[in-house]
């Protein structure tokens, strides 16, 4: 089944991670497009361009089957969130003191991480859930009007089960509210438009 790639979200760099892990050659960039593509018969479908450390913001997608294919590129078509969001997002043009992007967790890191001083958002979440595949949170909406440098993080739960497991999430994805290594709050399941505001109030009552 395809690679699938969400062009409405994807910043369409020519330095894509996709490019960079693909063994075959199969992701590419098309000049003439300007987009990132994938050419079919060079895929082995070893799912590489899919993991975090590719695509951080989950623009490359796999569908295990003709029905999750459909899923997928209708959820696309329903997304809201734009290139214009990922570069507020990830590039830059984020609320005051807001870190540029998130910074991906893994066994190297975790236990510095967890034991950094300050407060901390971990959004912790699974690749082999459709839904989390399809989504990741707007850390900017999340964190709309909080003066409090917040650090952000990504925790990949099917490549990090026991990190997952240490931070006692059962549930994918969930959202984590740390101040300094302990847990304040946490949120379970996926944060559907509505919920954004109702979270935003949350972490401002408690990010203090």
């Amino acid at each position: 089944m395809p690679i699938i790639i969400n062009h409405n979200l994807c910043d369409e760099a020519q330095e894509c991670g996709g490019i960079e892990v693909c063994p075959t050659g199969a992701f590419y960039f098309d000049k003439k497009k300007g987009k990132v593509a994938v050419d079919k018969s060079k895929c082995t479908e070893c799912l590489k361009c899919t993991l975090p450390d590719a695509c951080p913001v989950g623009c490359i997608l796999y569908a295990r089957n003709k029905d999750e294919e459909d899923k997928i590129r209708k959820r696309i078509k329903n997304d809201p969130r734009t290139a214009k969001w990922l570069w507020r997002e990830r590039y830059g043009c984020q609320p005051a003191k807001t870190p540029p992007k998130a910074v991906i967790i893994n066994k190297k890191n975790f236990d510095k991480i967890v034991k950094q001083k300050g407060y901390k958002l971990i959004d912790v979440w699974r690749d082999e859930d459709l839904d989390c595949r399809a989504y990741s949170v707007s850390f900017s909406d999340l964190l709309q009007g909080i003066k409090q440098e917040v650090d952000i993080f990504k925790l990949d739960a099917r490549e990090y089960p026991t990190l997952s497991g240490k931070l006692n999430v059962q549930k994918h994805p969930t959202l984590l509210l740390y101040k300094d290594s302990i847990e304040e709050w946490r949120y379970e399941g996926l944060l559907k438009e509505k919920g954004k505001m109702r979270i935003n109030k949350k972490l401002k009552e408690m990010i203090i």
